[in-house]
């Protein structure tokens, strides 16, 4: 789990998230592995077909080849692994992203990724935008594996006008200076190979 919070150590961080589990009961409010409250209402994310667990997969061993090669201190979570906002930002909030990565010495991740669908498109594009750059996270990215789009925001440099991506290119991770992404790759159909 990776907690969010800004100006406070290791130590208090975890007895912050003991005090969330136990006052908010956070934690037993996720009812499944695709389930995510946002300002104390639950919503299940919907569940990702095959083609878009590739796209995941696919960027989570990119990025943990990238970590693992250039920034050993830097944590790649889990997809899906729980996200909690700190209650300052928004109240009783836990999200799922696809991708959180974290810079050594941050704490909160610097870039996430969400996969967008026909029923979360609201949520994706507009609610959760406005969650993580409140929270600190500098890029965002929403994936439409349908329309084949990505989404980049920089919330450092420009946060309300996303870069778009929707033709094969080499995609920067802005908030490293030598990390691309493949869009090829990302959209590339892994079914065939298997």
């Amino acid at each position: 789990m990776i907690i969010i919070q800004q100006g406070i150590n290791t130590k208090e961080r975890i007895n912050m998230t003991r005090l969330l589990r136990l006052e908010k009961g956070n934690e037993d409010a996720l009812k499944g592995e695709n389930s995510e409250i946002i300002n104390g209402v639950a919503y299940e994310k919907p569940e990702l077909d095959e083609a878009h667990k590739d796209i995941v997969r696919y960027l989570h061993a990119a990025s943990s080849r990238y970590v693992l090669t250039h920034r050993p201190l830097d944590k790649l979570a889990m997809p899906h692994d729980p996200l909690v906002i700190d209650a300052e930002v928004l109240p009783n909030t836990i999200l799922r992203p696809e991708i959180a990565m974290q810079i050594k010495d941050e704490s909160f991740p610097a870039w996430v990724v969400e996969i967008a669908s026909e029923e979360n498109m609201e949520v994706a594009y507009l609610e959760k935008m406005n969650i993580y750059m409140a929270a600190g996270v500098k890029e965002y990215w929403v994936i439409d594996p349908v329309k084949q789009v990505i989404l980049s925001y920089n919330f450092v440099k420009n946060p309300w006008i996303p870069a778009i991506y929707d033709s094969p290119q080499r995609i920067k991770v802005t908030v490293y200076k030598d990390y691309f992404i493949s869009y090829s790759e990302i959209f590339k159909d892994r079914s065939e190979e298997e």
